[in-house]
């Protein structure tokens, strides 16, 4: 990612970050936090989770003004219920984040840890938007020649054509202003391009998604041609979104073990694939938001790296600075 540094007297955006979540803890996140500070002055960071381990990993920065640890005496793990957890430890990461995020005093959350936790407690502690039924998760997937955004990565195993409708245009919105498009191309994952193609939900999402001239659809994409850029964002549901994303990422894996064995093997066009490894890189924006409720969550994934930490928070900060969530709202408000 480009890492503009952000100058001149703007608002203070805070960030929360649960510094337990993930497979590392502090040790990874807090040094993530730290690299994005570096970039925006108008940028403040509230670490929650056990005050020790977090301030260990602080070391020398502990006493920046513009970090705050916020102290949490119980975690939610992987395992956990997801909406159990979010009522019965009040004083974990995430339920003490959103809460905060629900009364104004962060503008968005990120965090590693579970993301079922994550999605439970947007919605049952910042609400849904009005004209959200389903809210989406949006990640963003690369591409030969650039990005494209796919929702919904799994908060949904089962949709109605009007949810997939509504993934859609809060996607067009999210992705124009993630990955900087004026008019982004719309396409509805499916097995064949024919508008009568696949199950009862894609022929119905695909009559209610054109008959929207605003929607910028371009008609159904198959998953062959995801990765060669066929539309910028890609709207499913979460049960196929989640296996789709799952299949690329372990393609990304193959293609590191392909790259490391024709390096050690010292075989032509290694450098080349390493390249190409370098621009398919899934951290590049740290984490994917969780479109159609009340705020800014960011679910990074559980192996997140300290980069990928740090992309998570500089993306929660330039979505709020930019009033993204407003405007999201706004896109899919009922009309009267």
């Amino acid at each position: 990612m480009n890492r503009d540094v952000e100058t001149g007297h703007r608002p203070t955006i805070v960030v929360a970050v649960d510094a337990m979540g993930g497979d590392h803890g502090p040790a990874v996140v807090v040094p993530g936090v730290l690299d994005a500070l570096a970039d925006r002055t108008d940028l403040q960071v509230r670490l929650y989770g056990l005050p020790d381990p977090v301030a260990a990993a602080l070391g020398d920065a502990a006493g920046d003004p513009r970090v705050t640890i916020v102290p949490c005496l119980e975690d939610i793990e992987m395992g956990e219920a997801p909406a159990a957890a979010i009522r019965n430890r009040p004083d974990s990461p995430i339920v003490r984040a959103m809460r905060d995020h629900r009364a104004g005093e962060v503008q968005a959350v990120v965090s590693a840890g579970s993301t079922g936790a994550m999605v439970a407690g947007s919605l049952m502690l910042l609400g849904r938007l009005d004209g959200v039924d389903r809210p989406a998760i949006a990640t963003v997937v690369p591409t030969l020649e650039g990005h494209f955004l796919l929702l919904d990565a799994g908060a949904n195993v089962q949709c109605c054509p009007e949810h997939l409708h509504c993934f859609a245009r809060m996607g067009r919105l999210f992705g124009a202003e993630l990955l900087q498009l004026e008019a982004p191309r719309v396409g509805l994952l499916n097995i064949g391009e024919e508008p009568s193609k696949g199950t009862e939900l894609c022929v119905a999402a695909h009559q209610l998604m054109s008959a929207d001239p605003d929607l910028g659809f371009v008609g159904n994409v198959e998953s062959r041609n995801l990765l060669l850029g066929a539309a910028d964002v890609v709207v499913t549901d979460g049960f196929t979104g989640n296996m789709v994303l799952k299949l690329i990422e372990g393609f990304g894996g193959f293609l590191q073990r392909a790259a490391r064995k024709l390096a050690a093997g010292g075989a032509a066009g290694g450098g080349g694939l390493r390249d190409l490894l370098g621009h398919m890189d899934y951290e590049e924006y740290g984490g994917a938001m969780l479109l159609g409720v009340r705020g800014t969550p960011i679910i990074a994934h559980g192996t997140s790296s300290s980069r990928a930490i740090a992309n998570a928070v500089r993306v929660g900060a330039r979505l709020a600075a930019r009033g993204v969530p407003d405007r999201l709202a706004a896109a899919v408000a009922p009309h009267p």
